[in-house]
């Protein structure tokens, strides 16, 4: 993870715990999956990597008890900050901050299980992340992973981006560069597993959906979760902002219900494999 794309995080924070009920709800199916993958037993230590504000690994607390642990981590002290206030409060749930990039400070062959939503993907060195990764299970144990498929799955996403890129107000990402859509392709994720010495990676599809209340709440939902588009709202002026909201809402014109609400396909790949 760059020094760019962690300072977007530290400050994404306050966004993300702005949006926490509404991702939960529809990033709910994704979170299900992942922790069906790593198969939790009571007295499992269960890690979950990247866990932003920990939903996924909220769901599988319940699972390990009685005498099971889960590890709530993420770089971003915000985050985590984030996560607590959300975490249930009748199970053992221990919060660390872990980078990615660095040796994972947990003893090896310790962990019954890893989950990582929408994490690897975002770092420079991948392989390097899942080898830790692998390190620290217990043999046979499972990694399950999500990262994004392509673009055109997630418009939830990449409509309002799209709209300010062909407005001159946002620059195209760098070719090549970590982000969002890195590991659209399913083999570069069921390479980058292998190569980090894991078992037989599977990877499927999971399609779900974001909802907003109205094409207004879906624009202020991107300014939180995205420091990037965030950034660029703060410098419109009213007139622009008037433009790219009229803009977005004749592109949200498939997408909207009789209420004026909103339903928008999302798309993930969710894979799995052992240590």
């Amino acid at each position: 993870m760059t020094l760019e794309s962690r300072d977007r995080w530290v400050r994404a924070a306050e966004g993300w715990e702005a949006r926490a009920t509404q991702m939960a709800r529809d990033t709910m199916p994704v979170s299900s999956r992942l922790v069906d993958l790593v198969r939790p037993q009571p007295g499992h230590t269960i890690l979950d990597l990247a866990a932003g504000l920990g939903d996924t690994g909220f769901l599988a607390a319940e699972l390990i008890q009685p005498g099971g642990t889960l590890i709530t981590s993420d770089f971003a002290p915000e985050m985590l900050t984030a996560a607590q206030k959300r975490a249930p409060q009748t199970v053992d749930v221990r919060f660390k901050q872990i980078d990615l990039s660095a040796p994972i400070d947990v003893v090896a062959g310790s962990i019954d299980g890893v989950l990582c939503r929408w994490g690897y993907m975002l770092l420079d060195d991948p392989e390097f992340a899942l080898r830790e990764t692998r390190r620290i299970l217990k043999r046979d144990a499972t990694v399950a992973l999500a990262a994004w498929s392509g673009p055109d799955d997630n418009l939830w996403s990449t409509l309002p981006v799209r709209i300010l890129q062909r407005r001159g107000i946002l620059e195209p990402p760098e070719p090549g560069a970590p982000g969002q859509f890195t590991w659209q392709d399913p083999n570069v994720i069921e390479d980058t597993m292998a190569t980090a010495g894991f078992l037989e990676p599977e990877v499927e599809a999971v399609e779900f959906a974001m909802r907003y209340e109205d094409v207004d709440d879906w624009w202020v939902a991107q300014t939180q979760l995205s420091t990037r588009t965030g950034d660029a709202d703060k410098g419109l002026d009213f007139a622009t902002r008037s433009d790219v909201l009229a803009e977005l809402e004749e592109a949200a014109q498939p997408f909207t219900q009789p209420d004026d609400s909103l339903i928008i396909p999302a798309r993930t790949w969710v894979a799995s494999a052992t240590a």
